[in-house]
């Protein structure tokens, strides 16, 4: 898997944390710069209107006095309007004074003298009666400023003022923010980086500690040196170790107890033929002692009496050795196996119902068939519970048939029976435990869940197919070799 940085905690927090910083930074620099705009905007208008104002005192005197003829003009405001444009305190443009009609009566520029303005700036600013500033274009301001004593007004007076600096200054002020917003991010993603290493290497070798743990380590030897949030986690972990462990003891402690039970089971379902295959040799050994008693054989006779009694006692402990390798407690414990022999020995305890029942057994398999790796025992309770469903599923007779192969390194094999078969509602149900089709006394219903227990712990499956009234079929697939298992 590709590792990407923004899925860890750090680089999701990173990313969180400078999104934040440059929403909050944007959100502050607009907030600033816009202020800092009006402010310098407000500081010009108002330089500007005090500066136009106070002009505009001498100008409206030297026209009043002109017209009552106590001064004669002569460029005296030509001379005010020079004066005004020399102004380094201000950015002016231009600078002029119009007549009520619009027409220049002195500029800063003799070229435009005599001419007259029809734009609507001119229009407010001759008709406005208090100080007027406008914005003709982004970069330029106009204040106005009537020449007027009382209801006698003899013109305006204009000046143009350039913001163009003022954008620099702002431009300067956002490259300042711009600057200042990402060394902060920078700055906070350090120092992020830093304190998240600080947190998470006891939370890496935590998980490190927790990926080579198996859970069947004993931990309780195993302590806490911090005292932090880490440490509860560890705790938490330690106990958790704890408990799976004592769940796990358990578990296994209850599958063998079932496994043993469902062991018990079966063997009492064969007892009526134990007891057979003991009878039958007994009864012969019981004859041949009746004719050694009588003493009237011959040494040929006795030599195959003692035959006889020799074949019945082994056939006897045959039987009751294999009851007792089936009765054993389960552990697994791997070995090399031939299944045929196992199939057959599995055979042999059934030998009584399979005859009872009328059962003929078909068996296919290869001549060389290798050696599995599996628990025989294990493996001999999952064939006798197959089976054993099998030939009980046949009380009035049928064909048992036994199929082995080898595909792909792996046992295959086939079970299948012409019995009464399974109806498809409860086909799904048969591996569940304690779930039985047999009448109540009959079957425990842990027979197949433990056969499917035992089949997976070797690394293999396990499936029935049925219909019913026409026989079902199990089919068992395990590895050859317990490697990789």
């Amino acid at each position: 898997m590709q590792f990407n940085p923004l899925r860890t905690i750090q680089g999701k927090f990173t990313l969180y944390l400078s999104t934040f910083v440059i929403v909050i930074m944007s959100g502050l620099s607009l907030w600033t710069i816009s202020r800092e705009k009006g402010l310098m905007e407000n500081a010009i208008i108002r330089e500007g209107t005090a500066l136009v104002e106070s002009l505009a005192i001498s100008c409206t005197n030297t026209m009043l006095y002109e017209e009552v003829g106590l001064v004669d003009e002569s460029g005296l405001l030509d001379h005010y309007i020079a004066d005004l444009m020399k102004k380094n305190d201000l950015p002016i443009l231009y600078a002029m004074i119009l007549n009520p009609q619009g027409e220049v009566i002195a500029h800063g520029s003799r070229a435009e003298v005599g001419n007259i303005y029809h734009d609507s700036v001119t229009k407010r600013a001759l008709s406005t009666k208090d100080t007027l500033y406008q914005y003709p274009s982004p970069d330029l301001i106009d204040i106005a400023t009537p020449l007027a004593i009382s209801t006698k007004r003899w013109g305006t007076l204009r000046i143009g003022i350039s913001l163009e600096y003022l954008g620099k200054e702002i431009s300067l002020l956002v490259w300042r923010y711009v600057l200042f917003t990402a060394v902060f991010i920078i700055a906070a993603i350090a120092i992020n980086g830093i304190l998240f290493g600080l947190i998470t290497k006891p939370l890496k070798s935590l998980a490190e500690e927790m990926d080579s743990m198996r859970f069947q380590e004993d931990v309780s030897g195993l302590s806490v040196r911090r005292r932090d949030e880490i440490a509860i986690l560890q705790q938490s972990f330690y106990r958790m170790v704890k408990n799976l462990k004592a769940d796990e003891e358990e578990r296994e402690r209850t599958r063998k107890n079932l496994f043993f039970t469902e062991k018990m089971a079966a063997i009492g379902k064969l007892t009526a033929g134990l007891a057979h295959e003991i009878n039958n040799p007994l009864g012969g050994i019981l004859n041949c002692i009746y004719h050694f008693k009588k003493g009237e054989q011959s040494a040929e006779q006795r030599q195959v009496y003692l035959d006889l009694m020799e074949d019945g006692v082994r056939r006897i402990q045959r039987r009751v050795t294999n009851l007792l390798e089936y009765a054993r407690n389960p552990s697994l414990e791997r070995s090399a196996t031939d299944f045929r022999t196992l199939i057959a020995r599995t055979l042999a305890l059934l030998d009584y119902q399979i005859k009872k029942n009328r059962i003929s057994v078909e068996e296919e398999m290869p001549e060389a068939l290798p050696p599995v790796e599996i628990d025989k025992d294990q493996m001999g309770q999952v064939l006798l519970n197959i089976l054993l469903n099998a030939v009980q599923a046949m009380p009035d007779g049928g064909i048992l048939r036994i199929n082995v192969q080898i595909l792909a390194e792996r046992l295959v094999v086939t079970i299948s029976d012409t019995g009464e078969g399974i109806p498809d509602e409860i086909l799904f149900k048969v591996f569940d435990p304690f779930f039985t089709t047999k009448k109540k006394g009959q079957g425990t219903g842990l027979g197949l869940w433990l056969s499917q227990k035992i089949i997976e712990q070797h690394g293999g499956t396990i499936h029935m197919m049925s219909r019913e009234k026409q026989g079902a079929t199990v089919q068992i697939v395990i590895p050859l070799s317990s490697e990789g298992v």
